[in-house]
């Protein structure tokens, strides 16, 4: 038997994401150009993910999310023990002064599954928000930073020159210090996050959306942290 990965179920995968994280319902030639696939495999693909409910076409008969969505996300809830505990434990934690974000790893992409912000109740921060380039998330460097630097080198293969540079760079740090903070022009500390396990699944969570002296980014250190463990805790309960 082959050995080699299915690319069929990897290109119908890629479909399915492309359709959960848009905000608008997609053609088969527009999302043929997105993930760079042919529009012929596109089109077949898509027929399949609506014949077992995973997609659903419109009245222009474009493609969007179909009903199985909804049991797939019940399901990831109940099998994910760091999604069930980081959750629980988000829902219950409201920062008037920054928000709190908590997001996991997909090749040199991140995807959030909680983003609330200071002037959100905690429980709009469920769901997340878009996914994200490495290269623009502080919790997907330092999810990056987890990984062997030969996996790294993979993910990273397609990026640019300059953006090599500057997350090896990054990820240097990270494994210095544990975690990374991001300033702004004056070199307020603007940004920080940090990564955890749970039963073999990581995930990162960051503080954003604030701004203290680089002299008094500890305390953030500390507080990031002390819910790494919140959430760690709650995961054994």
């Amino acid at each position: 038997m082959s050995s080699q990965p299915n690319q069929s179920l990897i290109d119908g995968i890629r479909c399915f994401q492309e359709l959960t994280t848009s905000d608008t319902p997609l053609g088969n030639k527009e999302l043929a150009e997105r993930l760079d696939i042919n529009v012929v495999r596109v089109n077949r693909l898509l027929r399949t993910l609506k014949s077992i409910g995973m997609a659903e076409q419109n009245a222009q008969k474009k493609y969007m999310p179909g009903p199985a969505v909804h049991l797939l996300a019940a399901q990831s809830f109940h099998s994910s023990v760091l999604f069930r505990s980081a959750t629980s434990v988000a829902i219950r934690t409201n920062y008037t002064d920054r928000t709190l974000a908590i997001g996991v790893l997909w090749k040199d992409m991140v995807v959030y599954m909680y983003h609330a912000k200071a002037d959100q109740s905690p429980a709009e921060g469920l769901g997340g928000y878009h996914i994200y380039h490495v290269s623009q998330s502080s919790i997907g460097q330092v999810l990056l930073a987890d990984l062997d630097d030969e996996e790294i080198e993979s993910r990273i293969a397609h990026w640019t020159e300059p953006q090599k540079a500057q997350i090896q760079s990054q990820i240097k740090q990270i494994r210095a210090d544990g975690y990374i903070l991001h300033q702004d022009e004056q070199q307020a500390v603007v940004n920080i996050a940090s990564s955890f396990s749970i039963e073999g699944a990581t995930a990162g969570v960051a503080f954003t959306d604030f701004e203290v002296p680089f002299a008094s980014h500890q305390e953030y250190v500390v507080q990031l942290n002390a819910l790494i463990e919140e959430i760690k805790t709650n995961a054994n309960c």
